[in-house]
Protein backbone atom coordinates (compact mmCIF):
# COMPACT_ATOMS: atom_id res chain seq x y z
CA UNK A 1 0.00 0.00 0.00
CA UNK A 2 1.09 3.88 -0.74
CA UNK A 3 0.43 6.82 0.94
CA UNK A 4 -1.95 8.69 -0.88
CA UNK A 5 -2.74 12.37 1.61
CA UNK A 6 -0.75 13.91 4.46
CA UNK A 7 -2.47 16.77 5.74
CA UNK A 8 -1.52 18.26 9.27
CA UNK A 9 -4.50 15.58 11.00
CA UNK A 10 -3.45 12.25 9.14
CA UNK A 11 -1.86 10.10 7.04
CA UNK A 12 -4.06 8.44 4.18
CA UNK A 13 -3.33 4.96 2.35
CA UNK A 14 -4.67 4.24 -0.93
CA UNK A 15 -6.20 1.10 0.96
CA UNK A 16 -8.19 3.93 2.92
CA UNK A 17 -6.03 2.93 5.58
CA UNK A 18 -5.22 6.06 8.12
CA UNK A 19 -2.83 6.96 10.63
CA UNK A 20 -4.51 10.26 13.18
CA UNK A 21 -3.47 11.49 16.02
CA UNK A 22 -5.49 12.86 19.37
CA UNK A 23 -4.78 14.49 22.61
CA UNK A 24 -6.69 15.09 25.77
CA UNK A 25 -6.31 18.43 26.03
CA UNK A 26 -5.81 19.59 30.08
CA UNK A 27 -6.87 23.14 29.09
CA UNK A 28 -4.16 25.13 27.40
CA UNK A 29 -2.09 22.70 25.44
CA UNK A 30 -2.03 21.62 22.03
CA UNK A 31 -0.05 18.33 21.30
CA UNK A 32 0.13 16.94 17.84
CA UNK A 33 1.87 14.80 15.22
CA UNK A 34 3.97 16.64 12.39
CA UNK A 35 2.81 14.40 9.77
CA UNK A 36 3.35 17.24 7.24
CA UNK A 37 7.33 16.90 7.88
CA UNK A 38 7.19 13.46 5.91
CA UNK A 39 6.36 15.25 2.51
CA UNK A 40 9.83 15.81 1.85
CA UNK A 41 11.19 12.49 2.66
CA UNK A 42 10.22 10.59 -0.42
CA UNK A 43 7.74 8.55 1.64
CA UNK A 44 5.22 8.80 -1.28
CA UNK A 45 6.89 6.40 -3.48
CA UNK A 46 7.03 3.51 -0.36
CA UNK A 47 5.23 0.35 -0.76
CA UNK A 48 4.30 -0.41 2.76
CA UNK A 49 3.10 -4.13 3.76
CA UNK A 50 0.38 -4.77 6.26
CA UNK A 51 0.86 -4.86 9.55
CA UNK A 52 2.58 -1.61 9.70
CA UNK A 53 4.75 -1.58 13.07
CA UNK A 54 4.56 1.78 15.23
CA UNK A 55 6.94 2.80 18.10
CA UNK A 56 7.44 5.45 20.65
CA UNK A 57 10.71 7.26 19.75
CA UNK A 58 12.28 10.64 21.66
CA UNK A 59 10.03 13.44 20.85
CA UNK A 60 7.63 11.81 18.11
CA UNK A 61 6.90 8.22 16.93
CA UNK A 62 8.19 5.82 13.91
CA UNK A 63 6.16 3.47 11.45
CA UNK A 64 6.77 1.35 9.12
CA UNK A 65 8.13 -2.07 8.17
CA UNK A 66 11.15 -3.92 9.21
CA UNK A 67 13.86 -2.49 7.65
CA UNK A 68 12.42 0.50 6.78
CA UNK A 69 10.84 2.73 9.65
CA UNK A 70 9.77 6.41 9.19
CA UNK A 71 9.84 8.74 11.71
CA UNK A 72 7.08 11.83 12.79
CA UNK A 73 8.22 14.55 15.24
CA UNK A 74 5.05 15.17 18.12
CA UNK A 75 5.33 18.78 19.30
CA UNK A 76 3.49 20.78 22.18
CA UNK A 77 2.69 24.10 22.31
CA UNK A 78 1.99 25.04 26.00
CA UNK A 79 3.29 27.26 28.64
CA UNK A 80 5.12 24.32 29.89
CA UNK A 81 2.67 23.09 32.91
CA UNK A 82 1.00 20.72 30.56
CA UNK A 83 1.57 17.20 29.20
CA UNK A 84 3.39 16.45 25.94
CA UNK A 85 1.62 13.22 24.70
CA UNK A 86 0.18 12.30 22.12
CA UNK A 87 -1.82 9.00 21.29
CA UNK A 88 -1.42 7.62 17.74
CA UNK A 89 -4.22 5.87 16.08
CA UNK A 90 -4.11 2.96 13.22
CA UNK A 91 -7.95 3.20 11.49
CA UNK A 92 -9.15 4.12 15.01
CA UNK A 93 -7.01 2.02 17.13
CA UNK A 94 -4.56 3.28 19.53
CA UNK A 95 -1.16 1.86 18.25
CA UNK A 96 1.32 3.86 20.76
CA UNK A 97 1.56 6.55 23.48
CA UNK A 98 4.42 9.18 22.56
CA UNK A 99 5.01 8.90 26.56
CA UNK A 100 6.16 5.12 25.40
CA UNK A 101 2.51 3.45 26.71
CA UNK A 102 0.47 1.38 24.55
CA UNK A 103 -2.36 3.19 26.59
CA UNK A 104 -4.25 5.94 25.00
CA UNK A 105 -5.85 8.30 27.40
Amino acid sequence: MKIKKITDTFILFDNNSEITFDHFQDCCEYNYADFKQLEDTGIEQEDFIEPLTFESVNSGFRFGNKGKMYFVPCYSDQNGYYTTEVDIYYNGECVCNTNGDMICY
